[in-house]
């Protein structure tokens, strides 16, 4: 930047690479910046087609989910921290106009974040079953609350009554229309409460995901698409801890069709980004010496010149 004197101090507007502003009854002369950034870098296309479906899952979970991470920082927001912790998880990649279409790929993203023992998962898909033990309880219609809270407290050391134990399930549906796939969100919790002998537990929850297994708290959907998880929270202190979970994928065969290097061709291309084409040489010929390039009569490198 500088100033300018003299007749072509009058100069004002653009002349090159040069821009003239008059400023105070001087010329303030400045180079215009050349570089300009690219939008569609690697790295900026990678956040790109990620981000539509973590946003689209927390769109639909984000009603159940307050309180949600326990210990984010005050400047961030559950919404920050969901963004956060998912964008380092397996991507699933969207196309622009599948994000403009409402789609939501049911995956396993983590869901909660927080000082209680998580509840670990064994077992896959429509299998899957939590650690919590339940000892002798066989869960009925007729199981009461106070039941269900008993058989937890007591064989498991982790839970308190007043605990709560939330279930989330995420059900995979593609519209029949536009092929976009979405999700439906719903959730139930029942509170460990060791005085009410009256309400019966599957009144109040979704029983797929208050079933036994092998003694243990489990899923019991056999053909569910979509992704579940259980969440354990306790209130301490004016505060709700929560336990660090991920939600499990069942049936998700859509889910591989949005993952991995060809569904993020196709999101890459969608947003105009140019895709590397397979079969174009990357290295640099500048410096190479002719291997035969001219063989004679342009015949493709391999002719026969004789008559």
């Amino acid at each position: 930047m500088g100033k300018l004197t003299g007749i072509i101090s009058k100069i004002s507007g653009s002349a090159g690479n040069l821009t003239f502003k008059q400023r105070g009854g001087e010329t303030i002369v400045s180079e215009k910046v050349t570089t300009i950034r690219n939008p569609r870098t690697d790295a900026q296309m990678q956040t790109r087609t990620k981000w539509g479906n973590i946003i689209a899952m927390y769109k639909g979970i984000r009603p159940l989910l307050n309180y949600g991470f326990e210990n984010k920082p005050k400047n961030l927001s559950d919404y920050n921290m969901f963004v956060k912790v998912n964008m380092q998880r397996t991507p699933v990649y969207l196309t622009k106009q599948a994000i403009a279409g409402g789609a939501c790929v049911a995956a396993p993203y983590q869901f909660s974040q927080g000082s209680l023992p998580a509840i670990v998962i064994s077992g896959s898909g429509n299998s899957a079953k939590t650690d919590i033990y339940l000892g002798a309880l066989t869960i009925s219609a007729t199981t009461t609350v106070a039941q269900f809270a008993a058989a937890v407290v007591e064989n498991n050391a982790d839970y308190k009554y007043g605990d709560q134990i939330s279930f989330f399930r995420i059900a995979q549906k593609t519209n029949a229309d536009t092929g976009i796939p979405y999700c439906q969100f719903s959730a139930s919790k029942v509170v460990l409460d060791a005085t009410d002998t009256e309400t019966k537990l599957w009144d109040i929850v979704n029983r797929v995901g208050f079933s036994v297994q092998d003694s243990s708290l489990a899923h019991s959907e056999s053909n569910f698409v979509g992704a579940f998880g259980w969440v354990h929270t306790r209130k301490a202190d004016g505060k709700t801890l929560v336990s660090s979970q991920s939600l499990v994928s069942a049936n998700d065969t859509l889910l591989a069709e949005y993952q991995g290097d060809m569904a993020y061709s196709l999101a890459k291309s969608s947003f105009g980004a140019s895709v590397d084409a397979f079969l174009v040489p990357d290295g640099d010929t500048s410096n190479s010496t002719s291997g035969g390039g001219d063989n004679g009569g342009g015949n493709g490198g391999g002719g026969n010149d004789s008559l």
